[in-house]
């Protein structure tokens, strides 16, 4: 297993997004936020890999850095 992984809980995934426990549950269930894992242990606790929800951040900056059309 790779030293760099990290799973993060949701208290952790809201601190580091600035969304809700709400909206993250309402974009994962869209598809527009990674999704979920659980520790094997019923599906009790969940976690989220920090690599997906870097990459998720980067998408919205790459989306947010595109030049607009010109009109």
């Amino acid at each position: 297993m790779a030293d760099d992984i990290e799973f993060w809980p949701m208290k952790v995934v809201v601190q580091k997004v600035g969304l809700s426990q709400a909206e993250v549950y309402r974009r994962m269930s869209e598809g527009r936020f990674p999704r979920n894992y659980d520790y094997r242990d019923g599906g009790v606790r969940k976690f989220w890999l920090a690599s997906e929800v870097r990459a998720w951040q980067q998408q919205i900056l790459d989306a947010q850095r595109k030049p607009r059309d010109a009109l």
